[in-house]
Order: C-alpha cells, then sequence, then structure tokens
C-alpha cells in the first residue's frame, strides 16, 4: 500500500545560534500493510528494510525488501521466502546491488527464531545472483556492508560463540570479506567479555575496513551501560587498531563516513562526552585518524532526546545525518519523536535541517545522498506521509533545496 505526498518544509534550528532555515521540497512515499515493516538502509537510489506483512508480493512469514527510489512510481520487490529474511543494509555496487541481513530458512515461528547472517547479491534487474550466510548454532546477525577490493564486499555484523574464533563473552563482532562470485575468502571475530554489537562499517579506500559498534557492559562494576569502539582491519584480515572510548558517559557509535584521511563516526550519549549535555540522548561526531587518533569531537541536541541513525558524507567533505528527536529542533514538534536531517558545518554542529512528524513516533533511520538531494528512510507509526496502515509503515522521501 502506497501514499505519495509532495509540499514545501521550511525549517527553523530552534536551539542553534542564530536561526537557520531552509527552503525545500519532499516528495515522499510511505509502504505499509496490517503488520509491521520499516526501512533501515539507503544507497543510491535503493532502500531496503523488512516486513511481516504483504507489502510487495504474498509475504512468507517475515520478508526483506528492496525499493527502487527513482522509479516512478518506486518499484518494491519482498524475499517472500519462507522463514525469516530481515535486511539491515544496503550497497549500490556498479551493475546491482547487494543487502544483508538476518535469515532463519523455513522456520516455523520466524519472529522467534535463531538466525545467519545473510548476503545477497541482486543484479539491475532485481534478480538473486547469489547468497552466502555467516554464522554457528546460535543467533547471528548481518548489520553492515562495505565494498571491498575486486568486486567484492566486506558482511559485518554480530555472532554468538565460537564462528571464526572462540567466543570472547557474550555477542562477538564478526567481518568477511567475500569475492564478487560470493566465495568467502576470509572471515574474524573480535569481542570482550560483555556483549558486543555492530553497528556499521566503511571502506578505508586502501582495500581494508572500519567496523564500529559498542559494548554492553556490567552496570554493576562501571558507571555506563554502552562503551563504544572502532575498528580497523587490512585487507587480508589483519587487525591494525582499536579505539575505545572511556567511562565518562555512554557512547554508542551508529554510523561510518570515511573520507580518505580517516573515518568519521556519529554516534549517541547520554553525558558530557564532547561538550555540555543536552538531555536525554545527544547526538557526537568525531574524526579518527587512518591511525586511529581521535579529533577533538562535538555534541549536540536538546532538552529531549535526539537520536542519531545514519551518516553521509558528499563529495565537497560536507556530512550530513539522519536520526529521530523528540525537540524542536529544526521545526515545531508533531509529538513524540519526528524524523530530521541535518547538514553538518565545519564544526560538526547542524548549519542547515528539515524534521517532519506526525502525532505518534517518526524516526529517519537511513540515508543516502543522491543528485537531486539526500534520501532518507525510516518508520513510521503514524500518518507522516499518508494513511497508516496498521502498526508500522516503512517510508522513504527524497529532499530538496537544502
Amino acid at each position: 500500500m502506497m501514499r505519495k505526498v509532495r509540499f514545501v518544509v521550511a525549517t527553523l534550528g530552534l536551539f542553534l545560534a542564530p536561526a537557520l532555515a531552509t527552503d525545500g521540497i519532499v516528495w515522499g512515499e510511505q509502504w505499509g500493510s496490517p503488520s509491521w515493516e520499516a526501512a533501515f538502509a539507503a544507497s543510491g537510489r535503493w532502500v531496503a528494510g523488512w516486513t511481516a506483512g504483504d507489502l510487495f508480493a504474498e509475504g512468507a512469514g517475515v520478508d526483506a525488501f528492496v525499493v527502487d527510489a527513482a522509479a516512478g512510481p518506486p518499484r518494491g520487490w519482498q524475499s517472500a521466502w519462507p522463514g525469516l529474511e530481515r535486511a539491515y543494509a544496503i550497497e549500490i555496487l556498479p551493475d546491482g546491488y547487494a543487502w544483508a541481513g538476518t535469515v532463519a530458512a523455513g522456520a516455523p515461528d520466524a519472529m522467534r527464531a535463531q538466525t545467519d547472517a545473510l548476503l545477497v547479491r541482486m543484479t539491475a534487474e532485481g534478480a538473486v545472483a547469489w547468497k552466502a550466510t555467516v554464522g554457528g548454532p546460535l543467533t547471528d546477525e548481518a548489520h553492515a556492508l562495505a565494498p571491498a577490493p575486486g568486486g567484492g564486499l566486506y558482511l559485518a555484523g554480530q555472532v554468538e560463540g565460537r564462528v571464526y574464533a572462540p567466543g570472547a563473552g557474550g555477542s562477538d563482532v564478526f567481518v568477511a570479506r567475500f569475492d564478487a562470485t560470493g566465495h568467502r575468502v576470509w572471515g574474524v571475530q573480535w569481542g570482550t567479555d560483555d556483549d558486543d554489537y555492530l553497528t556499521a562499517a566503511a571502506p578505508d579506500g586502501a582495500g581494508g575496513v572500519y567496523l564500529a559498534g559498542y559494548s554492553d557492559v556490567d552496570e554493576d562494576c562501571r558507571r555506563v551501560s554502552e562503551r563504544g569502539f572502532v575498528l580497523h582491519y587490512g585487507p587480508d584480515g589483519e587487525l591494525t587498531w582499536v579505539y575505545r572510548w572511556g567511562f565518562d558517559a555512554a557512547s554508542r557509535p551508529v554510523a561510518l563516513a570515511a573520507d580518505g584521511a580517516g573515518v568519521w563516526v556519529l554516534g549517541q550519549t547520554d553525558g558530557p562526552l564532547y561538550g555540555a549535555f543536552g538531555g536525554g540522548r545527544d547526538v557526537f561526531v568525531v574524526h579518527l585518524s587512518a591511525g586511529g587518533a581521535p579529533g577533538a569531537g562535538a555534541q549536540w541536541g536538546g532538552d529531549e532526546a535526539d537520536l542519531a541513525y545514519a551518516l553521509a558524507r558528499a563529495d565537497d567533505g560536507t556530512l550530513w545525518v539522519a536520526g529521530a528527536t523528540a525537540n524542536a529542533l529544526f521545526g515545531p514538534s508533531a509529538g513524540g519523536f519526528d524524523a530530521f536531517v541535518a547538514r553538518l558545518g565545519a564544526d560538526g554542529r547542524p548549519a542547515a535541517g528539515w524534521q517532519a512528524g506526525s502525532p505518534a513516533r517518526d524516526e529517519a533511520r537511513a540515508l543516502a545522498l543522491t543528485p537531486d538531494g539526500p534520501l532518507v528512510a525510516g518508520l513510521t507509526y503514524g500518518d507522516l506521509l499518508g494513511a497508516n496502515a496498521g502498526q508500522a509503515d516503512a517510508w522513504a522521501a527524497l529532499l530538496l533545496g537544502f
């Protein structure tokens, strides 16, 4: 079920000085069924997520979906394989795209099934070229993709127990390199004695890959429950460095964007990590050098929670951020959480922004920069871009005029 809306949005940065305004056109679609849907990833013109209903085909449990947002109207594909498939990452390629997430093939109870990490290579026409999985007997998931040398792909996520090495405790992070035909070149596993979760990956520009995530530390022994980390692996699977935040405030890295000199890290914090704490949750951004040395960092947010989820870097070096806010960051709050997109200035703080919402919860979970403007996608429990079909709907919008 699709709804389209086209309108003009003027935005105002209420907590920034001086006040900011942008004037742009928003094109949007909302997709839903009586069941649950959400979009979690965007790359180029493609948007990916998962559905528990009959979104673009007759469902078969829990299905991944991919939408070609450049088609008019946008064209959707649904896996419709027996069991469970969820898409959490997508990567555009010269002759198609790949998506990654979780799979529990043929599971009788798809919502409660133990899963493997899944990588699916698709042609430009939407046909499956090949599939690959990573996992053991417990619950394993993929949450990120990045290009690898020779047309290959890095698949990254978390695993429970031994997959590529003895488990360090709880869940560990993994990264596996696949060649262009779907053959696994190598796989490695990293972890602490806490539960470790993978949130993002980005190519380093020299054949290696950056990974980000966080550890759920024992709150009985530590001041915070989330301790972020960034890892760097070379093209042959060698771990070259690890950067970990301290215990001054919670740190949850959520997205990465490499720039040739290192990598930008976007995250969430519940304390004064890189400046004064606004309240609830703040957004932070910091640059790590190619050797893992941190820069100064920036932090911003309103009195209530601001949840960063996605980061994109333009060719001119400008950073863009997407997420959800319970504040009036760039315009009046519609209630609950609104979706937002912000263009950052050189100081790492918003230079312009867009905010939209319904009285229910609305989140921007994915962001891609296109020649026509930022493409943003996420989930809504309300009537964000049309009538809600039931529970959460997925949505995507092209923003113009920032």
